[in-house]
């Protein structure tokens, strides 16, 4: 009997581990300080890479942001597509009225600017960026 419950605590542990994870990310999420979020799940956060999310609680239109090649890896972890599927998808969804593109910065300093400075925007930076005039989002 001991041994049963054992091995259903250990498996309950191993299912609850795995269900709670949180999106370790290359970079930390930025915010507009207009954004009224200060956490995001890890499927709110593709939902907004993938264009399926596209207000902000209370209707603010999101703005996405992103610098290139420089965080190739975190808009893979967030979206599921590379920085060249990325692109091309959000070039198609602009083409067809479905989005805007996001708009793009060549380095972070740039990046957290252009995030400071449009309402709504949301962007992923480098961890060593200087964040200056913007609010960072936790993603759990």
């Amino acid at each position: 009997m001991k041994s049963s419950l054992l091995k259903l605590g250990l498996l309950c542990a191993l299912l609850g581990t795995g269900s709670f994870r949180a999106l370790a990310l290359d970079g930390v999420v930025i915010a507009n300080d207009s954004v009224s979020v200060t956490t995001l799940t890890p499927a709110a956060l593709k939902d907004i890479y993938t264009g399926n999310t596209k207000y902000w609680d209370g209707g603010q239109s999101i703005a996405l942001a992103y610098m290139g090649d420089k965080t190739d890896a975190a808009i893979q972890q967030a979206s599921g597509m590379d920085t060249s599927a990325f692109k091309t998808f959000w070039q198609r969804l602009a083409f067809s009225g479905r989005g805007q593109q996001p708009k793009k910065a060549d380095d972070a300093a740039a990046l957290v600017a252009l995030v400071a400075s449009t309402k709504g925007a949301i962007a992923i930076v480098p961890a060593d960026a200087a964040l200056t005039g913007v609010k960072t989002i936790e993603i759990k």
